[in-house]
């Protein structure tokens, strides 16, 4: 490798490897960027979820204390009066209170008192069909113990561990809007419902006695219990502690050990869900301390689940849903977007001891592809840095390899300045020493005269070849090569330049040989560039093929019109690795000054520049049997 070749090679990995460096690292640095993206938006998403179960679990809660409120507002009527009119009692409920659908009186035993077979109306039959063997197989009372105040916690109510974290999720969303609107929300929802469970029944109570009944239903309120004198609530609940966290409030979700004067040891009371006819039903019941019979109610289911939807939240933030489903996966209230069709992302069921098999469901969106546009970006950039490092690398390579080509031309231009020199110092001394010659008189011989004398005119026409070529290089590297056209016979023109330059190239030691048609052969064209063509590969045929012995020179017609004329030697032709390259400027199968065929290395290529010039082409090819055939076609 030339010190040339090293240097470039130094210069381009010098580019190379600081490029590349570059794009590695925006690669690292757009893999870490995407990385730390991909972290974000896991943690944003597992967020969201987070926030939507704590959301999911408010609103299950919140459906259980409502479901809580109405039973133990129902179960508080209906041991309101243990020595009183019990069948009384159960008509008022049955007509008044939306609640209840059936009420029902048994005996100990598990048979039904109330309604009788004989006297029931549709709704009795009907729940003498679904319940009366039922309670009579198993009575859910008679294994119940006994009400104890201390561990006593009504059904639907939360234990004080889960209060006090249900406390503490609410207390980490208070400070949200949002979460503040569903909670007052779910607030009045409570207050309604427990007003009407109570309500009704003291409405109707007023209604048959005549006197007026203490009307305070509201959180915090008293309900007499008719007869007794005994209240339901010994202390009623201020509504601002209410109002602060309806979750510990003195609703009747949970009694408090304050409530000891107010209720009887001997009670039992609870509730039993049934599913029958692929329907659920709730069946609550009361036996009083000391009381022979139970009484009870049958849930008007359809009342309770109009009054849940309270329990939703009001206001959803993005694309996300609630639903509140039954049993069978039904809807029955919805917020927001739910997506029926599709599978809950979250699910939290509520307590099997009040709504069995019920549950509250979630349904958020995946995430907004942020992976997939991350991904995108990433890949995006990635192919930003790589044109980028890709436009620096070929910039610098064309750069380079334009200051190799500037280099070998500058090579070649200094080996042509030389070699021109050369070929010009040859004839003008061959013409300055025979011209002495002569003007001194040395040469007596008139014949040996004649020879110095066509000796200077030969080395003449030598050195105007090649003023006229290097005239003509210059010309076509600047464009300013102008050609006159006119029409030509192209047979009466072949024969006057091969007239002219036969003795050349016999004393070159070719034979000629003129291969033409009999007749003119017109052709429009430039005269001095087709006889400078023709020239050209003479001098090339003279300089290589000489040890051929022979030159042949063809002119034919094209089929499409126009002319071809080749040039034909029997010399060692040219060889396969110069093939390409025997029409570039300044190239010379050997370039060194010592080398036995003299010349500049203009020849060929100013030939083919002219031939394209007149519209035309140049080509060489392998002549079949040895040596070289050049091509010249004419339009």
């Amino acid at each position: 490798m030339s010190p040339a070749s090293r240097r470039i090679l130094v210069y381009w990995l010098l580019l190379l490897i600081p490029a590349l460096g570059v794009g590695l690292g925006a690669i690292v640095l757009l893999r870490r960027e995407q990385a730390r993206l991909a972290d974000r938006a896991a943690y944003a998403d597992e967020a969201r979820r987070a926030a939507v179960t704590a959301r999911v679990r408010l609103i299950a809660e919140n459906v259980e204390l409502l479901v809580g409120d109405v039973e133990n507002g129902l179960l508080d009527l209906l041991a309101a009066d243990p020595a009183g009119d019990a069948d009384g009692l159960l008509d008022r409920l049955e007509k008044s209170n939306p609640l209840v659908r059936t009420a029902f009186r048994c005996a100990p035993d598990g048979a039904v008192l109330r309604p009788a077979p004989d006297q029931a109306n549709d709704d009795g039959r009907g729940f003498l069909r679904r319940f009366g063997a039922r309670l009579r197989e198993s009575p859910p009372w008679r294994n119940a113990a006994a009400t104890s105040l201390p561990n006593y916690t009504a059904p639907g109510s939360a234990p004080l561990q889960r209060q006090v974290a249900a406390k503490k999720e609410a207390d980490e969303y208070r400070a949200r809007q949002q979460v503040a609107a569903n909670v007052s929300k779910v607030q009045s929802a409570r207050r309604d419902v427990q007003a009407l469970a109570k309500s009704s029944y003291a409405d109707a109570a007023r209604s048959e006695s005549g006197r007026a009944a203490p009307d305070r239903m509201s959180s915090g309120s008293v309900l007499e219990r008719p007869g007794s004198g005994v209240a339901a609530s010994a202390r009623p609940v201020e509504p601002q502690a209410e109002e602060q966290d309806y979750r510990l409030s003195g609703a009747s979700a949970a009694y408090s050990v304050d409530d000891k004067e107010t209720l009887n040891l001997g009670e039992r009371r609870g509730w039993l869900p049934l599913r029958v006819d692929g329907r659920l039903h709730l069946l609550g019941w009361v036996r009083p301390a000391g009381a022979a019979g139970v009484r009870g109610v049958e849930l008007e289911l359809a009342a309770l689940i109009s009054r849940l939807g309270g329990a939703l939240p009001g206001e959803i933030s993005g694309e996300e849903g609630y639903a509140l489903r039954d049993e069978q996966g039904r809807v029955l209230h919805q917020a927001g977007a739910v997506a029926r069709a599709a599978s809950p992302t979250i699910t939290v069921p509520l307590a099997q001891d009040l709504l069995p098999g019920w549950d509250v469901v979630a349904f958020v969106p995946a995430a907004t592809g942020d992976g997939a546009e991350n991904g995108g970006i990433f890949l995006v950039s990635s192919l930003l840095v790589g044109i980028f490092v890709a436009a620096i690398v070929a910039g610098g390579s064309l750069l380079l390899w334009q200051a190799r080509r500037s280099e070998a031309e500058a090579a070649q231009k200094t080996s042509f300045v030389a070699n021109v020199s050369h070929e010009f110092k040859t004839p003008l001394t061959t013409i300055r020493l025979y011209a002495e010659l002569l003007e001194q008189g040395r040469v007596r011989d008139a014949a040996q005269s004649g020879e110095y004398l066509r000796t200077i005119g030969r080395e003449t026409q030598r050195l105007a070849r090649l003023v006229g070529n290097a005239l003509d290089f210059s010309r076509l590297e600047q464009g300013r090569k102008k050609y006159a056209r006119e029409p030509l016979d192209l047979r009466a023109e072949l024969v006057r330049l091969l007239d002219t330059q036969a003795p050349r190239l016999a004393e070159a030691g070719l034979t000629l040989k003129r291969d033409l048609p009999a007749g003119p052969h017109a052709a429009t064209t430039d005269r001095d560039a087709f006889e400078q063509i023709v020239l050209n590969l003479l001098d090339n045929a003279a300089k290589y093929g000489a040890a051929g012995g022979e030159v042949t020179v063809e002119l034919a017609g094209r089929p499409a019109g126009g002319a071809v004329v080749r040039v034909l030697d029997r010399g060692p032709g040219v060889p396969p690795e110069h093939r390409d390259r025997i029409f570039e400027k300044f190239h010379r199968v050997d370039d060194t000054l010592t080398a036995e065929k003299t010349g500049a290395g203009l020849g060929l290529s100013i030939a083919r520049q002219l031939a394209r010039g007149l519209g035309g082409e140049l080509r060489h090819l392998p002549r079949d049997g040895g040596g070289a055939s050049f091509v010249l076609e004419l339009p």
